[in-house]
């Protein structure tokens, strides 16, 4: 613990451009601040050497005093920039919470870790993180990683800081100070690493920066939403009961499953893939899509106070699948073994979906229109159980939500969109190849009219249709039909699924194989007919070169 924190509190004097302000509480035998606000680093550097190291853990307790060194006006937050920097704080403990209310100094006390404590605390830094991130530095033997991974993930922006990684964290504020000045991250919402480098070069081009550096700014500017002012964040950040509010009949209802619409110009927000409507926005014509990548951001869907019928999303029948979670945003659910709220479902076999995670409560709109929290793993209750998404009920609940008056009321037919146009034609086109024998000359051409398609100058502004369909890339996604085959997919396909891969290696992603609709489950190398349930496998294969 002490060599964490002196090599952060190290760094921080190197820098002497960036006024951090450290403040220093433990808690052990007694908790209390070591020290006040300051950037008085020699000094904080030694601080710890008061401490006397050993007794309970009542981390609750000092929780309660940073929130009240927040509340007296102490410290502040900064603009730096586009960029709102909040307090944060940094826990550097092993996880494990006593109580808080029977701390003494007898060197022999055992408090065990009670169930009570973990929720308590949960729940004061859950109230603490709708502001202040929480970052987490795991130390002694065998740290509780469930627990400080729920601290940290249920604040805004906060993660786990390893401690071989202490050092570069504190180089936090000066990253910042950097991301803020790269004028690609002010236009744009950063998500395009190669972009945010070449504009970090050309901001900066005297300069040097590690590949750690140039992780940490660019992780800054894909994030850059987290960085807005609180009162902005109020819509994004899923608290308390009015986050269910439906505003607008005339939008999707909360729980409804999307993709992205004939007016789209988010580039890959999405990860070509489908989200779900996790809230209707205070503005008008706006509502917010949890992607199941896990990106959340907000989006047009009929007329807003400047524009008309605008519809950046469509409503879908794509269900969610989950990878390594046990429930996420646009699962169907019923109720579980522990239900015990009489008919707020609707019945028995009522199914609903769910809306928002929290740490072991989720919130969920059920058919009805009822809308409720519920425990899942709160005190080892389940009031609910995830339904199989290709499940006959689950199929026919979202058919329902596909037929709501928002959902009818999208444009469709002549005023489909560029961008359904071009999927469009893309699928003309692989139909086309895969009816036409090699030996033919006649290839299907596919019209492109320069910079109606392609918003990105970087890349062609046509679309070459001659030559095999197969990728070229160093990476090869295959699938297995009913005879044990390998197949490549089609070029498009194969760069969509590297693309999706490389953003997150878990994700999922809708694709078309022989006019039929698959999802790619990357965890579980297999893709899934979204229509008759058959699944088949698939694998990534890494061509290597030689020189």
């Amino acid at each position: 613990m002490k060599d964490v924190f002196t090599s952060a509190i190290e760094e921080y004097a190197k820098h002497p451009e960036i006024d951090e302000n450290v403040a220093v509480i433990v808690c052990g035998k007694e908790t209390k601040f070591l020290r006040y606000f300051s950037n008085h680093y020699e000094d904080i550097k030694y601080c710890l050497d008061e401490v006397d190291l050993g007794g309970p853990s009542p981390l609750s307790a000092a929780f309660y005093l940073s929130k009240g060194c927040f509340m007296n006006g102490a410290s502040r937050s900064y603009t730096v920039g586009e960029f709102n920097i909040q307090q944060r704080i940094i826990l550097i403990s092993g996880g494990r919470p006593t109580d808080f209310t029977s701390i003494g100094s007898n060197d022999n006390l055992t408090v065990k870790t009670n169930e009570v404590f973990k929720n308590h605390l949960q729940e004061l830094t859950r109230e603490i993180g709708k502001v202040h991130p929480i970052f987490c530095i795991p130390v002694g033997i065998n740290p509780d990683l469930t627990m400080l991974e729920f601290i940290c993930y249920q604040s805004r922006g906060g993660k786990i800081v390893h401690s071989h990684q202490a050092r570069q964290f504190a180089k936090y504020s000066q990253n910042m100070k950097i991301a803020s000045r790269l004028s690609y991250t002010l236009m744009n919402d950063g998500n395009d690493r190669e972009r945010v480098m070449t504009s970090l070069v050309c901001t900066f081009p005297d300069e040097e920066f590690s590949e750690m550096d140039q992780d940490d700014i660019y992780e800054i500017c894909s994030k850059k939403s987290l960085y807005a002012p609180v009162d902005h964040m109020k819509e994004k950040h899923l608290v308390g009961p009015d986050v269910l509010e439906e505003r607008n009949p005339l939008m999707p209802p909360l729980g409804s499953r999307v993709k992205r619409g004939r007016d789209w110009i988010w580039n890959d927000q999405d990860g070509y893939g489908p989200g779900t409507v996790i809230i209707h926005c205070t503005d008008v014509g706006w509502l917010g899509v949890e992607w199941d990548t896990g990106l959340m951001y907000n989006y047009r869907y009929g007329s807003t106070f400047s524009e008309e019928n605008v519809y950046d999303v469509q409503v879908c029948n794509e269900p969610r699948i989950l990878g390594n979670k046990s429930i996420s945003s646009g699962c169907e659910v019923k109720r579980g073994p522990d239900w015990e709220w009489d008919d707020q479902d609707g019945g028995a076999g009522s199914i609903g979906c769910v809306v928002v995670v929290l740490v072991n409560v989720v919130m969920v709109r059920w058919q009805s229109g009822i809308k409720g929290q519920y425990r899942f793993g709160w005190d080892g209750k389940f009031d609910l159980n995830v339904c199989d998404p290709f499940s006959p009920d689950a199929v026919r609940y979202r058919e329902e939500m596909m037929r709501t008056p928002a959902a009818l009321k999208y444009p469709s037919g002549a005023s489909a969109s560029h961008n359904e146009d071009f999927e469009k034609a893309l699928e003309l086109s692989k139909k086309s190849e895969e009816e036409t024998s090699p030996n033919t000359t006649a290839k299907p051409i596919l019209h492109v009219v320069k910079r109606k398609y392609f918003r990105n100058p970087s890349l062609s502004l046509d679309i070459e249709t001659d030559g095999p369909n197969f990728s070229s890339a160093n990476t090869q996604w295959f699938w297995k039909d009913d005879t044990g085959k390998w197949n490549p997919y089609c070029r498009e396909t194969n760069a969509k699924l590297n693309k999706c891969y490389k953003r997150n290696p878990k994700s999922t992603a809708v694709v078309n194989v022989q006019n039929q609709t698959y999802r790619v489950v990357m965890a579980k190398n297999m893709q899934i007919n979204l229509a008759t349930r058959e699944t088949f496998d698939v694998k990534l294969v890494k061509k290597e070169f030689s020189s």
